[in-house]
């Protein structure tokens, strides 16, 4: 095992670059950190950084060993506030499925601090379920997944999966029917849990799709995509819901969709009656219902205007 003040060295030379920044992160002098960098690639029995002038560039073998190190620092992280959730300071670890993260949850947490300020969140996410209590992770917001035997799942909302596009997209290919869409790019997502073909079989069977256009594995990026004007995205009210609102997307064959319940707040029955979880089920399911009132006031998932 490496002296730990190695590796928090070699860390902060990765992470800024060169000896002089490190030793001013770490309040030391250079030569300490050339010291430590010697004494850990002594131990490795190779070399970590090319010196070059006032300069260093990290080795293949240094760029390997960083990415490991960073997990074991980030497991040491989660077990250090995990312990330090025992005092006074409530900690609540969350994980969270990366496009709710993105779109949804992260926009709205100012609120949640505002309301809860003895409450330090920390914030993951993944596509892959979270290790429910072995990692410190006290809720999981997943998505599109059975609910653990262990766990309780509480349902975020109704989503309805839809056709979405820019306003600008709309008119530039005048889209008024559902049958102009077999003529346009369509925007992909393969973690959806509706896909276009469930989308046309129940609303559109007679039309026939474009072939091709483009394919993201998150949510958001096609958002993005569908708002930069690159194609047609069928996804939820509930991830699309701020550009809906803004405007930067539209329903152009008005809320044609299709309903799922993809979302769920999972968390370990033993755990229900801990503070923070209360807290935050209390506030995501106020949240909730705000969005569900402001989408059903004006019609925001409405047909794009001509």
């Amino acid at each position: 095992m490496p002296p730990l003040k190695c590796l928090q060295t070699f860390s902060a030379v990765m992470e800024t670059g060169s000896f002089a920044k490190a030793a001013e992160q770490l309040n030391v002098t250079p030569s300490a950190i050339s010291h430590q960098i010697r004494m850990l690639e002594d131990i490795l029995g190779k070399p970590l950084f090319a010196r070059r002038n006032r300069t260093v560039l990290p080795t293949e073998d240094a760029i390997a060993y960083a990415n490991a190190l960073g997990e074991s620092f980030t497991r040491i992280a989660v077990a250090t506030s995990r312990f330090a959730s025992e005092g006074s300071v409530q900690r609540l670890m969350l994980h969270s499925a990366p496009s709710l993260a993105t779109l949804w949850l992260v926009p709205r947490l100012g609120s949640f601090r505002a309301r809860h300020p003895e409450i330090d969140l920390t914030l993951f996410a993944g596509h892959e379920p979270a290790k429910l209590g072995d990692d410190g992770v006290m809720i999981d917001i997943q998505y599109n997944r059975p609910v653990p035997e262990a766990c309780e799942g509480v349902v975020l909302c109704e989503e309805t999966i839809m056709p979405l596009a820019s306003p600008a997209f709309v008119a530039r290919h005048r889209l008024e029917r559902v049958e102009d869409m077999g003529r346009v790019p369509l925007i992909h997502s393969v973690r959806s849990v509706v896909q276009w073909d469930q989308w046309v079989a129940r609303h559109a069977p007679h039309v026939m799709l474009a072939r091709g256009g483009m394919t993201f594995d998150r949510a958001y990026l096609g958002l993005m995509a569908a708002r930069d004007g690159l194609g047609l995205m069928l996804e939820s009210n509930l991830q699309a819901g701020g550009m809906l609102v803004a405007g930067e997307l539209v329903a152009p064959f008005g809320p044609l969709g299709v309903t799922a319940v993809a979302h769920r707040v999972v968390f370990r029955r033993e755990d229900r009656a801990r503070p923070q979880i209360e807290a935050f089920l209390a506030w995501i399911t106020e949240e909730m219902a705000a969005d569900r009132a402001r989408m059903d006031g004006p019609q925001r998932v409405s047909r794009a205007a001509p």
